[in-house]
């Protein structure tokens, strides 16, 4: 990048211009990078985040549905008790 502002610097005021232009885009660049990097890591860490806060979720999901699939069948069996208790007593 030097050579080139050394280079641009014999064509005067113009070609300083032209050095000025080139090194303020070649910052703006190294900047943007720079940002990009950093947002590229916070996506990262917040999408570990949200798999970590949807793997709770799944676990405690899990336990509701065994909770009212255990109940359910507490349920039928009583359900299926009562059913033959008022056959028992029809005979």
């Amino acid at each position: 990048m030097e050579i080139l502002i050394e280079g641009l610097a014999q064509y005067g005021p113009l070609g300083m211009w032209t050095a000025s232009l080139l090194w303020m885009n070649y910052q703006q660049r190294k900047d943007q990078k720079e940002e990009e990097k950093v947002a590229a890591e916070r996506l990262q860490y917040y999408q570990e985040k949200i798999v970590s806060a949807l793997a709770d979720q799944e676990q405690l999901l899990e336990k509701a549905i065994d909770k009212i699939d255990t109940g359910l069948t507490v349920m039928r069996e009583k359900y299926a008790e009562e059913r033959m208790m008022r056959m028992q007593e029809k005979k």
